[in-house]
C-alpha cells in the first residue's frame, strides 16, 4: 500500500522543496514517499514548477561548486538508494565517500554530508522502517564494489598529485585556490612547494591517465568491471553534460583527485609538506622526500 493512506516513507532534514524561499532557519523536514524520486542540489530558480517538489534545494551558505543537481534518492518501503548525480562535489554518507554506483540505505537514520571538505551542509535521513509492506529490494552483492589502487612515484608526478588533491583532504588548512582548473592546481603547487610545476597541463593529463588505466587490488582493469565502465567519464565531450572541453578536464580533474585521497597514499604526504611550509627552520624539514626541484 503506497500514498497518503499508507503515510510517508521516511523524512529528509536538511534541504527543501526549491520553490520555496529559501531563509537563515533550518528548512523543515520533507517527507519522503515510496516510489518518490528526489534530486537535491544547489537551490536554482529556473526549476519549472512540475518539478520543484522532486528538487530538493540546500540552504545558504552552499557553496557555488555545488552542483544544482547533485545526488538522486529514490524510496522504496524501507530503504532509500542514494546516487550521485554529478561528480563536482563530494559527498559522504555516514563517514563513507558515495561511490559512482550509489548505495543502498536501509533504516532508521543516515547522515549525508554534501561537500565535507569545503562548507559543508549535512543532511539527515531516517526511515520509517515500522511501515514495511513487503520484501525489501536486494542490496548489492558483496564484492560488487571495487576500489582502485592508485601509486605514483618520481618528483613531477607525485608532488602534482599532491597539489591535485588538497582541497579534498579533510583536516587540514585549505588552500588559497580550491578550483580545479590547471591554474587552480597550479597555484596550489606554488603555495605548497614554492616553486612553479613543470609542464603542469602534461602532468595532469598523466595522473588522469593513471586513473583511467587503474587496476583493482586483485589486478583486474577497473574499466573492464561489470557496473564501473565507463571508467571514471565518458570519453567523449558529446557524451557528458558538459559545454566546453575546459570544463570536462576540470571534472575530471576533481574526481581524480577524490580517487588519489581515497587510494591513501598522497594524504600523508599533503602533511608533511604543509608541516615543512609551515616551519622550514625545523631540523627535519624536506622529511617527506618529495623534490620538486628535480626531474624524474
Amino acid at each position: 500500500m503506497t500514498g497518503p493512506a499508507a503515510g510517508p516513507a521516511g523524512v529528509l532534514h536538511g534541504a527543501q522543496p526549491s520553490g520555496r524561499p529559501l531563509s537563515a532557519r533550518p528548512p523543515a523536514a520533507v517527507e519522503l514517499w515510496e516510489g518518490g524520486r528526489y534530486v537535491v542540489g544547489r537551490a536554482d530558480r529556473r526549476h519549472r514548477a512540475a518539478d520543484v517538489e522532486r528538487h530538493l534545494a540546500l540552504p545558504r551558505g552552499t557553496r557555488r561548486t555545488v552542483p544544482v543537481n547533485l545526488i538522486e534518492l529514490t524510496v522504496h518501503r524501507d530503504r532509500v538508494h542514494l546516487r550521485p548525480v554529478s561528480p563536482l562535489a563530494d559527498v559522504t554518507v555516514d563517514g563513507r565517500l558515495l561511490t559512482p554506483d550509489g548505495l543502498w540505505l536501509p533504516g532508521p537514520d543516515h547522515e549525508i554530508v554534501v561537500d565535507p571538505a569545503g562548507a559543508p551542509q549535512i543532511l539527515e535521513l531516517a526511515l520509517n522502517t515500522d511501515r514495511v509492506t513487503g520484501p525489501s529490494p536486494p542490496a548489492r552483492p558483496s564484492g560488487t564494489t571495487f576500489v582502485p589502487v592508485l601509486r605514483v612515484s618520481g618528483n613531477r608526478l607525485l608532488p602534482m598529485a599532491v597539489a591535485l588533491s588538497w582541497p579534498l583532504v579533510p583536516d587540514v588548512r585549505p588552500p588559497r585556490a580550491d578550483g580545479w582548473s590547471t591554474s587552480d592546481i597550479a597555484s596550489r603547487y606554488v603555495e605548497l612547494y614554492g616553486t612553479e610545476p613543470r609542464e603542469a597541463r602534461h602532468t595532469l593529463n598523466r595522473l588522469r591517465q593513471t586513473l583511467t588505466d587503474a587496476r583493482t587490488e586483485d589486478g583486474r582493469p577497473m574499466a573492464t568491471l561489470p557496473g564501473v565502465a565507463p571508467w571514471p567519464w565518458a570519453n567523449d565531450l558529446a557524451d557528458t553534460p558538459y559545454s566546453s572541453e575546459a570544463a570536462f578536464a576540470q571534472v575530471k580533474n576533481r574526481t581524480t583527485a577524490r580517487y588519489f585521497v581515497a587510494a591513501g597514499q598522497i594524504v600523508p604526504l599533503l602533511r608533511e609538506a604543509l608541516d615543512d611550509r609551515a616551519d622550514p627552520e625545523d631540523p627535519d624539514h624536506g622529511h617527506s622526500g618529495i623534490d620538486p626541484t628535480r626531474d624524474n
